[in-house]
C-alpha cells in the first residue's frame, strides 16, 4: 500500500476520517449487506460504521452465491430479525412493537441496487422490513439522494440504534460523518461547492 493512504481505510488524508471516528458500544448487532459497486468508495459511509460499532457485521455482494462466498451463510438467524429498508410492506418503525427483533440488517447501495438486493435474496426479502416515518434530514448532501427522507448508511443506522438504545452516544457517527462531508467539499472547486450545500 502506498505509504500516503491511510493504513485503516486505505484512503488519502485529505479524505480520510478516521480521525473523527471512536467507539460506539452498540448492543444491538447490525448486518450491512454492502453492493459490490459501493466497495471502495471515498465517499462511502460504511467504513465509519466499520470504525464506531462494536457489533457490526460486513457481508459484500449482490446475489445469494456471492453472499455465501462472502461468509453470509446462515449466520443472519430469521427469527427476531428484521430489514431496515422502506417499501410498500414496511412499517414505520416509531410506531411499531420491536421487542421480539434483537438484530436488524441495513443494506448499501444506491436505492436500485439495494433494492435488488432484496429482490434477488429472497430469504432476506422475506424478513419484517421497518421505515423512518419521520427520519431526520440528511446531512449527506455529497451523493445525490432520491428523496428528502432518504439517509445515507451510517446516518441511517445512527439514527436507528438511537430509536432502539436511547442512552447510548452515537454522537462519534454523527461526527465522522460532517468530518466526511466537510473533507469532500473541500476537493470539489470553490465556485462548484455551492451546488452541494
Amino acid at each position: 500500500m502506498p505509504r500516503h493512504l491511510c493504513r485503516r481505510c486505505h484512503l488519502h488524508p485529505n479524505i480520510c476520517v478516521c480521525d473523527h471516528c471512536s467507539a460506539v458500544p452498540n448492543q444491538t448487532p447490525l448486518t450491512v449487506l454492502q453492493h459490490p459497486s459501493e466497495v471502495g468508495r471515498s465517499k462511502g459511509t460504511l467504513r465509519i460504521l466499520e470504525q464506531c460499532l462494536t457489533r457490526l457485521q460486513v457481508f459484500v455482494g449482490e446475489t445469494p452465491a456471492e453472499f455465501r462466498q462472502a461468509g453470509l451463510g446462515d449466520n443472519i438467524p430469521l427469527a427476531g430479525t428484521a430489514v431496515l429498508f422502506p417499501g410498500p410492506d414496511s412499517q414505520a418503525l416509531e410506531e411499531a412493537d420491536l421487542q421480539g427483533i434483537h438484530h436488524w440488517v441495513l443494506l448499501d447501495g444506491t436505492w436500485r441496487k439495494a433494492a435488488k438486493i432484496l429482490h434477488l435474496n429472497r430469504r432476506i426479502g422475506e424478513l419484517p422490513r421497518y421505515h423512518f416515518a419521520a427520519p431526520p434530514p440528511s446531512r449527506y448532501v455529497i451523493r445525490k439522494a432520491p428523496g428528502d427522507h432518504h439517509l445515507a448508511t451510517a446516518e441511517a443506522a445512527g439514527h436507528l440504534l438511537q430509536h432502539l438504545e436511547p442512552g447510548l452516544d452515537t454522537d462519534p457517527i454523527h461526527a465522522a460523518m460532517a468530518a466526511l462531508v466537510t473533507r469532500q467539499l473541500a476537493q470539489i472547486p470553490a465556485p462548484l461547492r455551492d451546488r452541494y450545500r
